[in-house]
């Protein structure tokens, strides 16, 4: 089935001033949350499985960094030593993202695919796009892909904000537990999308990706600053100096 959601993209109607970003982002949880309350299906129309994000796709989605910012920025040239902390410290946090894959996950759940649909009830107010790489992976990494959006600012309040609507929505998740896997995870997809962002520079010639990085920057190092994050902050800070970024 198909049908016209309109025009209204949450990313337009931000940033002409024409909607209200906390009435928006407060639809965007509350529609997460209907998702994420439902059992997902094992399979989707016609026929595909809902796979889940599992450890070998979290580590595909963490090398895509290493594999292309050297490309991007030549001065980078990550070691065998470098390489081998970097996997030692993804390998438990992949661990805890498989293990928590257990919700339908749209995968690129943000304000370009977003369109705000006013006259709807609830959940039903957020009409939503490009869905077709949906999976199933933990919570988390849609909330990351909605907070940490590398075309638009997303401030630190609203972040909290966000995730506390989310949270006291779940009464049964534990706050710290899920927090920690949220900045977790969501440092796993930020360098997945600097990677990504770095690829589309270097190998397909569209530098206009080049001005959505320091946003993303940003958001990692948001993500870092949570104490369990340390080893990987260290790493950064070792291994990709402010002048490479």
């Amino acid at each position: 089935m198909l049908e016209d959601l309109g025009d209204d993209l949450f990313a337009r109607l931000l940033e002409t001033g024409k909607a209200d970003e906390a009435e928006l982002y407060d639809a965007a949880i509350d529609a997460l949350l209907a998702l994420h309350a439902k059992t997902p299906p094992a399979m989707l129309p016609p026929g595909w499985p809902l796979l889940k994000y599992d450890d070998l796709a979290l580590e595909t989605a963490q090398n895509v960094f290493v594999e292309w910012m050297p490309k991007l920025r030549p001065s980078l040239a990550f070691s065998a030593k470098a390489l081998a902390e970097w996997e030692a410290i993804w390998g438990p946090i992949r661990a805890r993202g498989e293990a928590g894959a257990t919700v339908f996950c749209h995968r690129d759940y943000h304000a370009e695919n977003l369109i705000w649909l006013p006259k709807r009830k609830g959940a039903a107010r957020v009409g939503m796009l490009d869905f077709q790489d949906a999976v199933l992976a933990h919570p988390a990494w849609d909330l990351s892909m909605l907070l940490h959006d590398a075309r638009r600012d997303v401030s630190s309040a609203r972040e909290a904000e966000s995730l506390a609507r989310y949270l006291k929505a779940r009464p049964e998740l534990d706050a710290e537990t899920f927090l920690a896997d949220y900045h977790a995870l969501g440092a796993l997809n930020v360098a997945r999308i600097l990677g990504i962002f770095a690829r589309l520079v270097t190998r397909d010639d569209k530098p206009r990706y080049l001005a959505f990085m320091p946003r993303l920057w940003d958001y990692l190092d948001r993500c870092l600053a949570d104490p369990s994050l340390n080893d990987l902050k260290l790493w950064f800070e070792r291994y990709v100096p402010e002048m490479a970024r």
